[in-house]
């Protein structure tokens, strides 16, 4: 009997071992797409590296095959950078929000110019302030950064990485500067716009805050904290009826995806 009852605790714990890592995998999302020319031919061989926005040391680079597809599993969910490049052509450089549980098409054109892959001039002084950065030395990370940025200006991730330390070290107005330095580089960075709200916001300048918001609800209309930073940025103006409509709309999203979660739960157990 005792051998049976510890066989039997074994099994259960494989099993919920089992569960844990289909529960992990389950959280995670999918990138994918097809990459073509302004002629609707599809490109092979893209360089596509993507990036988070929030932690600029999960960076994987992958290729576009013969029909132009690309796909990368296994993403934590985050906005993430997705940067193509192909000789021959001008690079492209766009945002993503990867969810729980979804595959996001990422699917691109791109424009044949004069353009020729390489390493980046300031990818070396990147890194060293992503490792700064890691070990809570923030004022050494702005550093690196800047010499990054000061080597390529053009680099829409150097610059998130300067805001996000001058906003460790509360130094605000500037990480606000280089934000918008950012959105000169890639005029359609949801990080950037929603960086540049909460910044105002931390200084109670709400009025300056709101184009922010609202130009981050455009560019992700199905990101509930997006509306609720719109909804208390209204509220904070005094734009009570805005304001409840942008929080009904984080209900809204919210709900829904609470309810794929639940399918996807049920689906999961059903399988076992």
């Amino acid at each position: 009997m005792k051998k049976y009852f510890i066989l039997s605790i074994t099994m259960s714990f494989f099993i919920i071992l089992i569960l844990i890592f289909s529960l992990l995998a389950s959280v995670q999302g999918t990138i994918k797409g097809v990459v073509k020319d302004k002629k609707g031919n599809p490109i092979e061989g893209v360089k596509i590296t993507i990036t988070s926005m929030q932690y600029s040391a999960v960076r994987i680079t992958i290729k576009s095959n013969k029909k132009g597809e690309f796909i990368q599993i296994g993403l934590q969910p985050d906005y993430y950078q997705i940067k193509a490049e192909k000789d021959g052509f001008s690079p492209t450089v766009f945002e993503k929000r990867v969810r729980i549980q979804q595959t996001i098409d990422a699917s691109f054109e791109m424009e044949e110019g004069k353009y020729y892959v390489g390493k980046s001039p300031g990818e070396k002084d990147f890194k060293r302030g992503n490792e700064w950065f890691a070990q809570g030395k923030y004022e050494e990370a702005a550093k690196a950064y800047k010499e990054a940025i000061n080597k390529k200006s053009d680099e829409p991730i150097y610059h998130n990485n300067l805001g996000i330390s001058f906003t460790k070290l509360e130094k605000y107005e500037e990480a606000i500067e280089v934000y918008k330095k950012m959105l000169e580089v890639q005029t359609g960075s949801y990080s950037a716009n929603k960086s540049i709200g909460e910044l105002y916001g931390l200084q109670k300048k709400y009025r300056e805050a709101l184009p922010y918001f609202s130009k981050a609800v455009e560019l992700s209309p199905d990101d509930p904290d997006a509306f609720y930073s719109l909804g208390a940025c209204l509220m904070n103006t005094g734009v009570y009826a805005e304001a409840l409509e942008a929080f009904s709309k984080v209900t809204e999203i919210e709900s829904r995806l609470l309810i794929g979660l639940l399918s996807s739960g049920n689906d999961l157990c059903q399988s076992e």
